[in-house]
């Protein structure tokens, strides 16, 4: 099946309506669709053309909408490649991707352009891109993700957080990641505008929500706590989506408590992103719920475990019967709303009793001297796992390992507190927002 180029319908139908806002400035979709179609034929005689990979090394903003557009326009495969790497593992990824080219913005893609007839159609099955998953059970690997892929996720998404056409959703997540790459594509695709930050900072967001009219911002849990602990008003936004996991009970209470519509979503790479979303209606009826199956997926659990099943999915990640297996674990309410666990892999199994560690991080994050906490399983001769608590004390908080120790004892069966206490300074997470646990597990304990 093949569509309009979603850029050129845009510029063709709504001209003067704002596209993108990032860098400082703002293009409406024809000025986008101008500088994109400039850039393909700049691209082109570097080398990018139909089937070929290009890896976008680009710091967000307007130069990485456009070049994701010029490559569209060849129906070129874009490699968006994590840009917090060390020299020496970016050199591995780029080597990889098997890349044809390399973008580090359009001021090096010089002035020679190639004649080469651009594509006006969008081919569903075609590969739109390359993009890492997360990696938090192992090393990050490459999915393809097709135009199918992102169109059903996009009208799957609007069917259950909604859609307007005076949207602009502001996405300071990297666009290295599903999360921050399909905010971009979302967006041509309805014909509302996408606000890129380079990073997340709290003063920079409260400017943009009421500067360049912001009604849906996406962050992680992390991000969202900072605003609260700022002061930042949320109540004008249609909605905060949340997602990177499992989200704490008492941020979401302290966040609705304020007024905000906060929603929270689960999604992984393989499925183009969202999977589950909480409608606005039900952000306060079901706190803590990751909302109902999008229109465009299935959604069911086999033992514990998350399966997905749909035209979201990517080609090659599901099992012969269609299902991806997501590793992650949940259960379905009798309403069909989703509640993520855990991931399986991330279970602790100590003295013959399974413990599942969002449950320990919740009860830690209760303390008020807590503000950020992993629990992980530990080699333990006598218990198989030893459950590990990994506590960040706020700036300045004092409490010891015995008293952490002592008030999970006063909520959690005695097999699930911990056995030993961390702390540290920072967990270390993925660039979306999701804790690396692995990293944990074989670290030193204080």
């Amino acid at each position: 099946m093949h569509l309009d180029n979603w850029l050129s319908q845009r510029a063709e139908t709504c001209p003067d309506r704002c596209a993108l806002i990032a860098d400082g400035s703002a293009l409406t979709y024809a000025e986008l669709e101008r500088e994109a179609t400039a850039t393909a034929r700049l691209l082109a005689a570097k080398g990018a053309r139909r089937g070929a990979t290009v890896a976008l090394t680009l710091a967000p903003g307007i130069d990485y909408v456009v070049v994701l557009h010029a490559l569209m326009k060849l129906g070129a495969v874009a490699y968006p490649v994590n840009t917090r790497l060390a020299e020496a593992e970016l050199a591995s990824e780029l080597e990889r991707a098997g890349s044809v080219l390399r973008v580090d913005g359009r001021a090096d893609l010089g002035m020679t352009e190639a004649d080469l007839p651009l594509l006006g159609e969008h081919d569903l099955d075609a590969v739109h891109c390359r993009i890492l998953t997360s990696g938090t059970s192992g090393r990050p690997r490459p999915v393809g993700l097709t135009y199918g892929n992102h169109l059903w996720s996009a009208v799957g998404s609007a069917f259950n957080l909604g859609v307007e056409p005076t949207d602009r959703w502001l996405c300071c997540l990297p666009l290295f990641h599903v999360g921050g790459l399909s905010i971009v594509m979302r967006s041509v695709i309805y014909g509302t505008a996408a606000v890129i930050h380079d990073g997340f900072d709290v003063d920079r967001v409260a400017s943009a929500l009421v500067g360049d009219g912001v009604t849906v911002l996406s962050v992680v849990t992390t991000q969202l706590v900072r605003l609260l602990e700022a002061g930042v008003d949320l109540l004008p936004l249609r909605a905060v989506l949340i997602g990177g996991g499992p989200v704490p009970q008492d941020v979401l209470e302290e966040a609705i408590g304020r007024g905000a519509t906060v929603v929270q979503t689960y999604g992984l790479t393989e499925a183009a992103s969202q999977v589950t979303t909480l409608s606005p209606a039900d952000a306060g009826r079901k706190l803590g719920s990751a909302g109902r199956q999008l229109l465009t997926t299935h959604l069911r659990i086999q033992d514990g475990e998350i399966l997905v099943q749909g035209p979201t999915v990517a080609p090659g990640t599901a099992d012969e019967e269609g299902w991806l297996h997501t590793g992650d674990l949940g259960r379905i309410d009798d309403e069909g709303f989703l509640y993520v666990t855990d991931r399986r892999g991330d279970v602790i199994v100590t003295g013959g009793e399974k413990v599942i560690p969002t449950e320990v991080e919740e009860v830690l994050l209760r303390h008020p001297e807590v503000v950020d906490a992993a629990a992980v399983g530990r080699s333990d001769p006598q218990w198989q796992e030893a459950v590990t608590a990994v506590v960040v004390l706020r700036a300045g908080g004092r409490a010891s390992a015995d008293e952490l120790r002592s008030h999970c004892a006063a909520e959690l069966a005695g097999y699930k507190v911990p056995k030993r206490v961390e702390f540290v300074g920072e967990l270390p997470r993925t660039a979306s927002g999701k804790l690396l646990r692995r990293e944990l597990r074989g670290t030193k304990e204080g």
